[in-house]
């Protein structure tokens, strides 16, 4: 990276700042897009911050781009605004970039774009490669169009990555901060049947797939970065539990879910994917935290 210039969008987000950081410590420029550079640049000082495009000249060269904008899926309740909101922020700053660099003197020589595991949508305990069966709902549909959007850049001769991320675990967001306190005070416990797959990522090996996919020539096309290791609902319930040295006698039925979250509790809490990262595996990555145990030790 010493030397390389990567323009990163979503560069504030959970996944997107410890990337920033860990970029600009192996000696890289990072350009980051965001809707308010004045308040992303305190968060990031060292990265230099555009509020959009057009701040961009074309003639800037840009060796890299990671783009892992979108609207957090888990924060509450799908309705129509909200699906739109997720769709824009991930198809639409795609195509956007696309837009931008079609008239660039020079295209970047790699692309890793966001997707989720979601991409397969809900399937039962069959371990899912890259080329694992894809089942139709709103989740595997946004996943499909933000790759399909990213997939435009080939044109260019840029090579793509597309990162089918599972639940990034690590301190200080993602989707552990959202399970800590009712664990620590005792009331947690599994999502319905507790029988459904959570492939799951430590953040640190999150942050390094992506600099591999940037560096590794031989990686192209769709990535699942996720452990090798997935468990259940059930088997991260107790995980977890033990971790912080608590019960998890308190499990949230699935009808109880769906009417608290509605479609996300369907497509993402009480459903999963039993994801295996086959093409890291394959290319020689050697993953930090292949098992959930020693992964929740190191964050919690």
């Amino acid at each position: 990276m010493q030397d390389k210039t990567v323009l990163v969008t979503g560069a504030t987000g959970f996944i997107g700042s410890r990337f920033c950081r860990e970029a600009l410590s192996r000696g890289a420029r990072v350009i980051g897009l965001s809707r308010d550079a004045q308040q992303a640049q305190k968060k990031l000082p060292g990265v230099e911050f555009v509020e959009n495009l057009d701040a961009l000249s074309p003639e800037q060269p840009i060796d890299y781009i990671v783009n892992l904008a979108g609207e957090p899926l888990v924060a509450g309740r799908w309705n129509d605004r909200r699906k739109q909101a997720f769709m824009n922020s991930r198809v639409g700053t795609t195509n956007r970039l696309f837009e931008h660099f079609q008239k660039a003197s020079a295209p970047p020589s790699v692309l890793v774009s966001g997707s989720a595991v979601g991409y397969y949508g809900p399937h039962q305990d069959e371990p899912l490669g890259e080329d694992g069966a894809q089942h139709d709902c709103f989740a595997s549909r946004l996943c499909l169009e933000w790759e399909q959007s990213a997939s435009q850049f080939a044109a260019l001769g840029t090579r793509i990555c597309y990162l089918r991320t599972g639940i990034v675990l690590g301190a200080g967001g993602g989707a552990l901060s959202r399970m800590l306190l009712p664990f620590r005070m005792g009331l947690g416990g599994r999502l319905g049947s507790g029988k459904q797959w959570m492939p799951w990522i430590h953040i640190a090996d999150e942050v390094a797939i992506i600099f591999y996919c940037l560096e590794q020539s031989t990686v192209q096309g769709a990535v699942n970065a996720s452990a090798p290791n997935p468990v259940t609902n059930r088997q991260f319930t107790a995980a977890l539990g033990s971790a912080l040295h608590r019960p998890t006698i308190f499990p949230m039925p699935g009808p109880v879910a769906v009417l608290l979250f509605g479609e996300m509790a369907k497509e993402l809490l009480l459903t999963g994917q039993r994801a295996c990262p086959r093409k890291l595996l394959d290319s020689g990555y050697s993953f930090r935290f292949a098992e959930l145990d020693e992964a929740l030790k190191d964050i919690v």
